[in-house]
C-alpha cells in the first residue's frame, strides 16, 4: 500500500487540473499490488506535480485501433507497459478460448517481436500469460518481421498470434498487435470483443517463462521456420531479372531477416547496404528525426545518398517490423538524380509488373485486386484493364484486405492487395502486408526495365499516360494533449451535421459516411444509398460520378491525429502531346492541393490549434 502522504498530494492535484478519470485510475494503480513496479514512477510524477503527464497517462485505457494497441511507453493505463501488455494477452486468450473453444488451445499461438525498447520483455510477458492459461506458445527468440508472424500462424496452424511492435512510431513507443487463426489482424467486431474481455478482467494468469520453456509450454522456434518463410516469398518471383544495382536499408529494424535473405536467395548480387542503419537500434539513431517511416522522404536520405554514390538503380528500405517498404528510383538511366516514390506510385508499379509478368506466362486468368478507399484509383484502372475484379472501398487498414481475402474472393484468385501507406501483398501465404515480397518484385521490375533502357520512374510516367493521371495528397494534423481526441471528434461531428456542399469551389455530389453506412446528398441531406462494408469513422466526399475526384476525412482511433486524403484522377492518353499531358498534371496537382487547404481551414475553424504534418504525395 502506498503511503498516505502521496495520496494526499494526489488529492491536491485535483484542484490544479488533474481530471477525475485520471485521479481514479492513479489511485487504483497506487492501491493495488498488481502495479507495484510502477509506484516509484507514479510517485515522482505526483511529487513533481506533472499534471499534464499524469492526465495523459491515466485519463483512459489505451484503446485498440487500426493497427492494434500502440503508444508511448510508461506507467498508466494509457501507456504501453508490462501491465497493459499482460492485460491485452489475457483478454486475447479469453477471446480465443471463447470463440474457438477450449479444445483448440493445444494448437497454440505464435509470438514475435521487433527491435524496439522492451519488445523482448513484453513478448516474454505475453508468453507467460498464454502459458499460464494453458495455451502453448511458439516463440521467436530474436527479432522477426510482422509478415513472418502472419505466415507462421498459417504455417503452424495455430489459433492466433501476437506481434510486439509499434510499426514506424517514434522510439518512445511500442505496442501489441493480435492476429486470428487465418493470420490476419482482428477486424470489428472481433477486436471489440477483445477490448471487452480486457475491460472485464478479474485476474491475469501467468507461468514463469523459464518454467514454461522447460515444460514445453513455450517452444523456441527453430531456423527451419525462417527458411520456410524465405522460401515461400522467394517462390513468388515472376521473372528471372537480376541486373539492378540495389541499395538496402532496414532503418535499424528487422528487415535484415526478411528483405535481405529473400533478395540474396533469388540471386540479386549487386546489393549495397547502408552500414549506418544495418544494426538493430531501438533509438533509430542514424535515421533523420529518429522516425523510421519509409512513407517520409527524409527517412530515405542515407539510402538515397548511397544510391547516388554507387549509381544504383533503386534503393529500398523498411520500417522496423518490415511490413512496409520505401523506394527511391533513379530518374533516368544515365542521370544522377533520384526520385522518392510514394505508396500509391509503388503500388501502381507493382501491379503493372504483376499483370505484365503473369500475362506473359499465360497465368493472368482473372482474379481480384484489393485496395483501401484512400488508395489510388490508378491501381483499379490497371486491374480493370487487365480483366481483374477490384474491391476498392475497403476502410483504412490492411487488416480489411486480409479479411476480404478470407471472405470476399468468392472462388476467385487473390492477385494483389495494396494500401497508400506503403503496404503490399502478392501471394496468399500471409494475411498482412509484406515489404519483403514487395522488395522482391520492385527489384525484379527495376531489372526488367533496366534491360530495356528505362527506369522505374520513367515507367511510372508511361503508366500514367496509358491509364490516367492520378494525384493523391495526404495531410495529417495532430492535436496535442488529452483534449486532442475530443477536438477530432468535434470536427467529425460538425462535418456530419453540416456536410459541405462545395469544397475548393467544386460541388460535392455525394458523401459516403462509413460510420453510419449511408451515402448522402449534401444538398438537402437525402440518403441515396447504403454502404455494406465495415464501419469506420470516415467521411468520403465525391466530386464526380466516376469517383476519381474525392476527399477522405478520417481521424485515428488510437492517437490525436486526423488525416485528410485528396485524390484527383483524369484520363491522360498515350496519344496526348507532352504539352497536353502537362496541363492534365498541373490541373490535378492544383485541385488536390486546393481541396486539402479548404478542408483544413474548415477544420481549424471547428477545432483550432492542430499541428500540420508535411503534405505527402
Amino acid at each position: 500500500m502506498i503511503n498516505q502522504e502521496v495520496l494526499d498530494s494526489l488529492e491536491k492535484l485535483k484542484a490544479q487540473g488533474l481530471v477525475e478519470n485520471a485521479f481514479k485510475n492513479i489511485k487504483k494503480w497506487l492501491e493495488s499490488a498488481d502495479y507495484t513496479d510502477f509506484w516509484t514512477e507514479i510517485t515522482m510524477l505526483i511529487k513533481n506535480s506533472e499534471i499534464d503527464k499524469l492526465n495523459n497517462a491515466f485519463y483512459q485505457v489505451i484503446p485498440f485501433g487500426t493497427g492494434g494497441r500502440r503508444g508511448m511507453m510508461g506507467a498508466g493505463p494509457n501507456r504501453i507497459n508490462s501491465q497493459t501488455i499482460a492485460e491485452s494477452a489475457q483478454g486475447f486468450t479469453d477471446y480465443l478460448i471463447e470463440n474457438l473453444g477450449a479444445s483448440e488451445i493445444e494448437r497454440g499461438i505464435v509470438i514475435a517481436y521487433d527491435v524496439r525498447h522492451n519488445s523482448e520483455k513484453f513478448a516474454r510477458v505475453a508468453a507467460e500469460v498464454f502459458a499460464g492459461n494453458g495455451v502453448k506458445v511458439y516463440f521467436y527468440d530474436g527479432v522477426r518481421s510482422t509478415p513472418q508472424l502472419s505466415f507462421s500462424i498459417r504455417h503452424l496452424h495455430t489459433m492466433g498470434g501476437v506481434m510486439i511492435s509499434a510499426s514506424h512510431n517514434p522510439p518512445t513507443d511500442n505496442g501489441i498487435k493480435v492476429y486470428g487463426e487465418t493470420g490476419g489482424q482482428l477486424v470489428p467486431l472481433h477486436d471489440m470483443d477483445v477490448v471487452a474481455k480486457v475491460d472485464g478482467l478479474k485476474k491475469i494468469k501467468k507461468m514463469d517463462f523459464a518454467l514454461a520453456n522447460k515444460s514445453e509450454m513455450i517452444v523456441i522456434l527453430e531456423p527451419k521456420i525462417d527458411e520456410a518463410y524465405q522460401e515461400t516469398v522467394s517462390s513468388l518471383s515472376i521473372g528471372n531479372y537480376r541486373s539492378a544495382k540495389i541499395v538496402f536499408s532496414p532503418l535499424h529494424g528487422c528487415a535484415s531477416t526478411s528483405f535481405l535473405p529473400v533478395l540474396k536467395k533469388v540471386g540479386f548480387r549487386d546489393i549495397f547496404e547502408v552500414k549506418e542503419q544495418m544494426t538493430p537500434d531501438p533509438n533509430f539513431s542514424a535515421v533523420d528525426d529518429n522516425i523510421p517511416n519509409p512513407e517520409v522522404p527524409s527517412a530515405m536520405r542515407l539510402a538515397t545518398e548511397l544510391a547516388i554514390k554507387k549509381r544504383a538503380d533503386l534503393a529500398v528500405a523498411a520500417d522496423p517490423d518490415a511490413d512496409r517498404i520505401g523506394v527511391v528510383s533513379r530518374k533516368s538511366k544515365d542521370g544522377s538524380e533520384y526520385v522518392f516514390l510514394n505508396g500509391n506510385q509503388i503500388g501502381a508499379l507493382l501491379l503493372d509488373y504483376i499483370t505484365r509478368g503473369l500475362k506473359a506466362k499465360g497465368e493472368l486468368r482473372g482474379g481480384k485486386v484489393m485496395k483501401t478507399i484512400v488508395t489510388t484509383d490508378l491501381v483499379a484502372k490497371i486491374a480493370e484493364n487487365n480483366g481483374l475484379a477490384v474491391i476498392g472501398d475497403l476502410p483504412v487498414g490492411f487488416k480489411y484486405i486480409a479479411n476480404a481475402m478470407d471472405e470476399r474472393l468468392n472462388g476467385q484468385k487473390f492477385i494483389f492487395g495494396t494500401e497508400e501507406s506503403h503496404g503490399y501483398l502478392f501471394g496468399d501465404y500471409a494475411r498482412d502486408k509484406d515489404g519483403a515480397v514487395a522488395a522482391l518484385l520492385i527489384c525484379e521490375y527495376a531489372s526488367f526495365l533496366k534491360d530495356q533502357g528505362i527506369t522505374l520512374y520513367e515507367q511510372l510516367e508511361n503508366i500514367k499516360k496509358q491509364y490516367g493521371y492520378y494525384r493523391e495528397l495526404l495531410l495529417a494534423v495532430f492535436y496535442v494533449g488529452m483534449g486532442g481526441m475530443d477536438k477530432m471528434n468535434k470536427i467529425m461531428s460538425v462535418l456530419r451535421q453540416n456536410l459541405p456542399q462545395v469544397i475548393a469551389g467544386h460541388q460535392v455530389l455525394f458523401v459516403l459516411d462509413q460510420l453510419n453506412k449511408k451515402v448522402i446528398q449534401p444538398q438537402g441531406g437525402k440518403v441515396i444509398g447504403n454502404y455494406e462494408g465495415f464501419s469506420d469513422n470516415a467521411l468520403v466526399f465525391y466530386f464526380n460520378q466516376e469517383k476519381t475526384i474525392r476527399l477522405v476525412v478520417r481521424p485515428s482511433g488510437t492517437e490525436p491525429k486526423i488525416k485528410y486524403y485528396a485524390a484527383v484522377g483524369q484520363t491522360a492518353g498515350l496519344d496526348k502531346s507532352d504539352k497536353e499531358y502537362e496541363k492534365v498534371k498541373a490541373y490535378s496537382d492544383r485541385l488536390a492541393g486546393e481541396i486539402l487547404e479548404d478542408i483544413y481551414k474548415r477544420a481549424e475553424v471547428i477545432s483550432s490549434g492542430g499541428q500540420r504534418f508535411q503534405i505527402l504525395g
